[in-house]
């Protein structure tokens, strides 16, 4: 019991981990005990910190539900000058602004300036972490985000002007259905504050470029009811802050934390896990990597896709016969394509002469696997063993922790979820929420410019197939062991 008094302390970039299901950073007995309450009331205990929502973006970017400030979404929150860290002042002048001063009556910058016309020139445009009021008043998990960060959010959400507790601002929607909301806290000038509840404006970290950077402007959303666009803002304006996070470690949520085994579930077992883990000080358990669906041939199937940490994460794209992710997913990139035309001409993997170089290859080499490639004794599905998947498995469209996909029921009653990734195409992803799509192992020996994939939604599911430069999601198979 003295073991179990004392507390193990586990955090690393403020991040909580698994065990710790009371969130203040240590392992001890009253994460016993906070287990117990959510195992016997179901209910989220209140996290320590600001809360995170992913939005499904393609960059990843994690944006935090409230504005720095506030403590709930629709709350304003604090105004700050652009490279100010201290808010609510009383005058937003140039005269009261972070590294503004006058040589007569001319504006000079002390820092971030790009032009012989404001001062000494020092091409700063993004600003520095200690003169970032998300780094400096929330910590260093935390940033302003950057001009590319918010048009990420202008290009790739749903935004809608609605109301929350009486409060205007815009809701946005993630490309995997979630949401946040941008109170619309108007912005100060001077002595005064406007556009409460009619305009939004939120700074970035960087000064404004178009074709030339101009060191009296920055970046920053601004949206009304009517409009929503990545515009310019005088330094001197006070604006709200709407920090995304930095760190590498993600926090988890109560129900991950709480799931000490690593089964994907809370139960009995993980107060048992856990009581464990504060006794010998053992490391949490490696979450199971295949899952055994009782399929005839004894085939295993990954729990998650590859580049996932979780089974409702999309994890990775690639292109058939690539085994790296990358930013532009085109004919024009794709790794066996040697053609300087529009016509594609494959290089490997070719049935046709009219396609390509024949080599009568069909089925990738391992070098070439993704899944071979990045996950644990993975390769990727055959037709035969999604076909035998199909045939003995039930295949119902579900959600896990609010993400939609495709439960998959095996013939021993164990399940495995595989998310509604959609496609990347180009630099976009198309479809997520709506369609899965994992590529399988083998091309289309008809039409050698094609792979065949699993094709799934809400209302059919099938084998296809499609253009092999295309970034599909990919979820692996281990041949039983011998």
């Amino acid at each position: 019991m003295l073991v179990l008094a004392m507390a193990i302390p586990i955090t690393a970039s403020g991040s909580s981990k698994i065990g710790d299901v009371n969130g203040d950073g240590n392992l001890s007995i009253a994460d016993v005990t906070a287990l117990i309450d959510f195992l016997l009331y179901g209910a989220e205990t209140p996290e320590p910190n600001v809360n995170i929502v992913d939005l499904g973006l393609p960059s990843g970017t994690l944006w935090a539900t409230c504005n720095v400030g506030a403590t709930n979404p629709e709350d304003a929150g604090d105004y700050f000058a652009w490279g100010e860290t201290v808010p609510n002042k009383e005058n937003y002048a140039w005269t009261t602004t972070a590294w503004v001063y006058y040589e007569g009556s001319s504006l000079r910058f002390s820092k971030y300036n790009t032009s012989d016309q404001y001062g000494e020139i020092d091409n700063k445009t993004e600003l520095d972490p200690e003169d970032d009021a998300a780094y400096v008043n929330w910590g260093p998990e935390w940033r302003m985000p950057s001009a590319e960060q918010v048009n990420e959010l202008l290009t790739q959400c749903t935004w809608t002007w609605t109301e929350v507790n009486g409060v205007n601002g815009r809701q946005l929607t993630g490309l995997n259905g979630n949401t946040m909301f941008l109170p619309a806290a108007g912005q100060r000038s001077g002595t005064n504050l406007s556009s409460v509840g009619t305009n939004g404006n939120y700074w970035t970290r960087d000064l404004y470029a178009t074709t030339t950077v101009n060191p009296m402007n920055a970046f920053k959303l601004y949206f009304s009811k009517t409009m929503k666009q990545r515009s310019s803002g005088a330094r001197n304006q006070g604006c709200t802050v709407r920090p995304v996070y930095a760190s590498t470690e993600v926090p988890t949520s109560v129900s991950e934390r709480a799931d000490v085994n690593g089964d994907n579930k809370v139960s009995i077992a993980d107060v048992t896990a856990l009581i464990d883990l504060l006794l010998y000080g053992g490391e949490t358990p490696e979450p199971e990597y295949y899952v055994d669906l009782g399929l005839p041939s004894g085939t295993l199937w990954a729990t998650r896709n590859v580049g996932a940490e979780k089974p409702e994460k999309y994890g990775d794209y690639f292109a058939w016969g690539e085994v790296e992710p990358k930013d532009y997913y085109h004919g024009s990139t794709y790794k066996w394509n040697d053609s300087e035309t529009s016509t594609m001409h494959m290089s490997k993997y070719c049935t046709k002469e009219a396609n390509g170089v024949v080599d009568n290859k069909t089925v990738l080499d391992p070098e070439d696997d993704a899944a071979c490639v990045n996950y644990p004794d993975g390769q990727m599905p055959s037709q035969e063993q999604i076909e035998e998947l199909i045939a003995n498995c039930t295949w119902e469209w579900s959600q896990l922790n609010g993400v939609n996909g495709i439960l998959v029921t095996g013939l021993n009653g164990n399940t495995m979820f595989l998310p509604a990734a959609g496609y990347r195409l180009q630099s976009n992803v198309n479809s997520a929420g709506t369609q899965c799509n994992y590529w399988l192992n083998s091309i289309q020996e008809v039409a050698p410019l094609n792979a065949w994939k699993i094709y799934g939604t809400s209302s059919t599911f099938d084998i296809n197939g499609s253009s092999r430069a295309i970034g599909y999601t990919v979820r692996a198979v281990r041949a039983p062991q011998q």
